[in-house]
């Protein structure tokens, strides 16, 4: 079987487990999963698990990962547009000065 590594730290479980639950996450999605560790952490807080027998800290670390994910696509977003702008503007302000 091939062995895969969590795109972040894991203290939970051997790695085996820890796939399974990161693509239990993954197919139950951000939003999804957000709402569920919420509820758990609201109304069963001394749980171990949040869903499908996986720990709220894993699942916590998982969306801290998504989080820091997200921001990074949207740093990057931002940069590919503030750069693109300053072409645009660049090639505007010469080819104003070149006519």
């Amino acid at each position: 079987m091939m062995s895969h590594r969590l795109p972040f730290e894991n203290r939970w479980t051997n790695s085996t487990h820890a796939w399974e639950w990161n693509c239990a996450l993954d197919r139950l999605g951000v939003a999804n999963v957000r709402a569920m560790f919420a509820d758990h952490e609201l109304h069963h807080p001394n749980r171990r698990s949040v869903t499908m027998d996986i720990p709220a800290g894993f699942v916590r670390d998982w969306l801290a990962f998504q989080d820091r994910r997200a921001a990074r696509q949207q740093l990057l977003w931002r940069a590919t547009v503030i750069a693109s702008s300053l072409v645009a503007a660049t090639a505007a302000v010469l080819g104003v000065l070149i006519v």
